[in-house]
């Protein structure tokens, strides 16, 4: 597998993490050119919000060679296939979805009224289960890698038998086995 944290490196939005961040605007032609095969969502929730985040965990996986491709799951799907890494950090927020403060988030509450995400969560699907660095593995077929929030708290609203919609958005990432 190619790595992609050279790349990476070189897509930082210039300020990322100050007050004077370029903006996404600025910022998406640059990705846009380096990596044309992902979609501006992708780019934009993940690559640009996130950008040290997906440096720091995923840059060892190989950008360039990524497929996309948007599906509609159902709960049960995303419940029963999805895996992540850091299971811990999903149930530690789905546990924290009743805690008043957090009813006050524009994401739990927003979720609450439409019964699903207003952005797609990105999965990546594997054929085999791959050892990270930091001695955790990604459980093949497919990994949570951006949208912990999303999935602890749409498996919170599954869980206390809230309103949900049957079909929920999921950005499918596929990378070709060299």
């Amino acid at each position: 597998m190619i790595r992609s944290d050279r790349l990476l490196y070189e897509l930082q939005p210039d300020g990322f993490g100050g007050r004077h961040c370029e903006s996404w605007e600025e910022w998406q032609p640059k990705a846009h050119q380096a990596l044309p095969n992902f979609p501006d969502d992708v780019l934009k929730q993940w690559l640009y919000r996130h950008w040290k985040g997906v440096l720091c965990n995923w840059g060892w996986l190989d950008f360039q060679s990524m497929r996309f491709e948007l599906e509609s799951w159902t709960s049960e799907q995303i419940q029963s296939q999805i895996r992540t890494p850091h299971q811990e950090v999903v149930d530690k927020l789905s546990r924290r979805m009743t805690n008043p403060i957090f009813q006050r988030s524009w994401l739990v509450q927003q979720m609450q009224e439409m019964g699903t995400w207003p952005q797609a969560p990105i999965v990546l699907r594997y054929e085999r289960d791959i050892a990270m660095a930091n001695g955790k593995s990604l459980k093949a077929p497919f990994n949570l890698l951006e949208g912990h929030h999303r999935l602890a708290y749409l498996n919170k609203i599954i869980e206390q038998g809230a309103y949900h919609q049957d079909k929920h958005d999921i950005w499918v990432i596929r990378i070709p086995t060299h």
